[in-house]
């Protein structure tokens, strides 16, 4: 009995060893699922949490003064991509892509409004177009005077500011 016994401890001894060597194999890989799991489960619950889109608050605007004037914006290419660059008097001129200045015309409109919030008159400028359009639907100046035109200074209309948070 004891002859039978000791051949039984050795398949035990080495499903053991298997079984320790499986886990230390499997445990780390699980772990390593688990974890990216819960980060992007946290990334998801953080992203729910971002900041809310601003307050559009409705109001009535009073044209104070309106002009067309020119404006400038830099476009640097990246490859099949464009972008407008953000800071356009950066010391860093040396670029390794390809940059313009593309210019177009807007409406510039001084306003005056009733900020609700701190119940006061607030003066505002606002521009139509406030930044580079492509340029099949860029607006030529005759097209900028109109829209200035459209707008009567010293005349009032419903218009919309957002709120600071």
């Amino acid at each position: 009995m004891d002859s039978q016994e000791l051949p039984d401890n050795g398949n035990k001894g080495f499903r053991y060893m298997l079984l320790r060597i499986a886990f230390a194999l499997l445990f780390p890989i699980f772990v390593f699922f688990l974890l990216s799991f819960l980060v992007c489960l946290l990334a998801i619950f953080m992203g729910e949490l971002s900041i809310s889109d601003p307050i559009s608050m409705p109001t009535q605007c009073k044209i104070v003064s309106s002009s067309v004037d020119i404006r400038s914006s830099k476009v640097c290419e990246l490859g099949l991509l464009n972008y407008k660059a953000k800071h356009v008097f950066d010391s860093c001129e040396n670029s390794k892509f390809r940059c313009r200045y593309d210019y177009y015309w807007t409406s510039v409109f001084k306003v005056e409004y009733t900020d609700h919030s701190l119940d006061q008159m607030q003066l505002a400028l606002t521009e139509a177009p406030n930044e580079a359009l492509p340029v099949s639907c860029r607006p030529d100046f005759g097209v900028a005077w109109l829209t200035k035109d459209k707008f009567k200074v010293n005349e009032t209309y419903d218009c919309w500011y957002i709120l600071d948070p």
